[in-house]
């Protein structure tokens, strides 16, 4: 067993050293050519959260000329078509696309989301959701990042809720998240990204046949299509700068909570096999720790040993976090740090066992 846990340490921080190194291989972005973008936005029962986007979006430091916003409604109760309507005066290149059924081709948003692609003028097509706050140089980032050879950005999208302790917990699990996005695509390998901050060209959506193969899936409009467009992207991308930041208003709701991280889990069985048995060795490697621990306390383990695989997860999940939080400007969530290696590991195992194996509630 003393064995078995120090060669899994040892491997599961070669893996975070991958990552790690992949941020540092990302290039600065240099684009400065002005080029046009469609911002896509799929919305159902959003009319609280309208406003606050649409005004973010109307106020981005580009030129009005060169962008245009697209929010589909998509199948709404509430008034959101009656707000979409009330700015389309105010908003230059505003349009408004509608659906009334859902498509049974393409589950979850992407019926809205292939709605809003189709509508759309312009080769590069910039997501994000209707509860989200994009910074005023969002689109100015976009635009830098994406030169002649990028096919697909993404970018650090925090989470907003009022409870300081809950948000810094949850802005950690986060930004390591986001960290293995950045690390991956620094490495040229689609693994996760999410649809509060991305874009890709509206070529490489088509060259791929959009959503086909993954559109029985209600989840999965970012990461299942990114590790669909894989193979056919030149280069990645990744903004860390502050201006190129999208916040999103967290549902403080413990039963949506539950919802959102078992439709994260759910998705497992359709990745690739590649990120199939990196995730399933990070599974069995957390499993393992709570034996080890208990071996460690009977004697079947060295202390020494399991002190020091400890200490050696923890040093470089810490620096790989470090890294990440120091080049998006968000430093404050690693104070919670030693709390979350006590929760992360049982919180890991659960919702991936409960994505997996259970159902989960798509938004009403």
């Amino acid at each position: 067993m003393s064995i078995i846990l120090l060669v899994s340490t040892i491997l599961y921080c070669l893996i975070l050293g991958v990552f790690l190194t992949g941020i540092f291989r990302l290039k600065t972005p240099h684009n400065k050519e002005l080029q046009k973008i469609s911002i896509i936005i799929a919305a159902r029962n959003e009319a609280e959260n309208l406003p606050n986007l649409l005004n973010s979006l109307k106020n981005q430091n580009y030129d009005p000329d060169w962008y245009e916003i697209i929010v589909v409604d998509d199948r709404s109760t509430d008034k959101t078509l009656e707000i979409l309507r009330s700015f389309e005066k105010s908003i230059a290149n505003f349009k408004i696309v509608s659906i009334s059924k859902e498509n049974s081709d393409l589950l979850g948003k992407k019926g809205a989301l292939n709605a809003g692609i189709d509508t759309a003028s312009h080769e590069i097509l910039a997501f994000t959701d209707a509860d989200c706050l994009p910074e005023p140089n969002w689109l100015d980032q976009i635009n830098r990042h994406f030169d002649k050879n990028v096919d697909f950005v993404a970018g650090y999208s925090p989470l907003l809720l009022k409870n300081r302790f809950w948000n810094l917990l949850k802005n950690l699990e986060r930004i390591s998240i986001f960290a293995i996005t950045a690390g991956s695509f620094g490495w040229k390998w689609a693994i996760t990204c999410t649809a509060r901050n991305m874009a890709y060209r509206k070529s490489l959506f088509r060259k791929i046949n959009g959503f086909g193969g993954i559109g029985h899936i209600r989840s999965g409009d970012d990461d299942l299509l990114l590790q669909k467009m894989g193979s056919q992207i030149r280069k990645y991308n990744f903004m860390f700068d502050k201006g190129s930041i999208v916040s999103s208003v967290d549902d403080p709701n413990l039963k949506a909570q539950m919802n959102l991280e078992s439709r994260r889990g759910s998705k497992w069985k359709y990745y690739p096999l590649p990120i199939k048995i990196l995730t399933l060795f990070c599974f069995l490697y957390f499993i393992i720790l709570i034996p080890a621990f208990i071996f460690t306390m009977t004697g079947a383990i060295a202390l020494k040993i399991f002190i020091t695989s400890i200490i050696l997860k923890m040093l470089m999940e810490f620096t790989l976090l470090s890294v990440f939080s120091l080049k998006v400007s968000n430093i404050k969530p690693l104070l919670l740090f030693p709390i979350a290696e006590l929760l992360y590991i049982p919180y890991f195992v659960y919702f991936g066992l409960k994505g997996t194996f259970s159902k989960y509630r798509w938004k009403n």
